[in-house]
């Protein structure tokens, strides 16, 4: 029978310990794609169905813009980093354009979700204004199906990773 110290290290524990307290950027990173998610399911409960049932359409509206609010600090004050950091390290070229093209919807995104949320506060601030039909629904189009083009970009951006395979072409190579 082998000793417990002597049984190789699990592999979920050594990147964590390797990645998980060093690095707060993998924690917000984690924070955002969650919050990311839940906007995204709150997008399409506003979207798709809030209409049958607005009083709870509102509860998911306000808790949509919250949270929308809360990702645009989070978002803004981490990208930066990721891209000064990451862009260096990528070495395929389709990574790196899509990679820039979902900053792109990104910001696409949170731009338009942001336009629309002034007319609420600029209600909350005393002055009642609203974008016009036309503009409303031009916003809601770009940032509804924006959201789906980035949820794929984005998904498809942590399959490819930053990390190109070994010469050997066996597991990946950490940054």
């Amino acid at each position: 029978m082998e000793s417990l110290d002597t049984l190789p290290e699990p592999a979920c524990r050594r990147f964590v310990l390797e990645y998980g307290p060093k690095r707060p950027g993998i924690r917000r990173a984690l924070v955002l794609s969650l919050l990311f998610a839940l906007l995204f399911g709150t997008g399409l409960h506003l979207e798709f169905l809030a209409a049958r049932n607005w009083n709870a359409g509102e509860v998911v509206l306000l808790g949509h813009l919250a949270a929308g609010l809360v990702f645009v600090a989070l978002f803004v004050s981490w990208i930066g980093g990721h891209v000064a950091r990451g862009l260096p390290r990528s070495q395929r070229p389709a990574f790196t354009g899509l990679s820039w093209l979902l900053l792109v919807k990104f910001v696409l995104v949170l731009v338009t979700g942001l336009m629309m949320a002034l007319p609420t506060a600029l209600y909350l601030a005393g002055r009642l204004w609203f974008w016009s039909f036309e503009a409303t629904h031009v916003l809601t189009f770009l940032h509804l199906w924006g959201s789906f083009v980035a949820a794929i970009g984005f998904l498809a951006h942590l399959a490819m990773r930053h990390w190109a395979l070994p010469a050997g072409g066996q597991g990946r190579r950490l940054p």
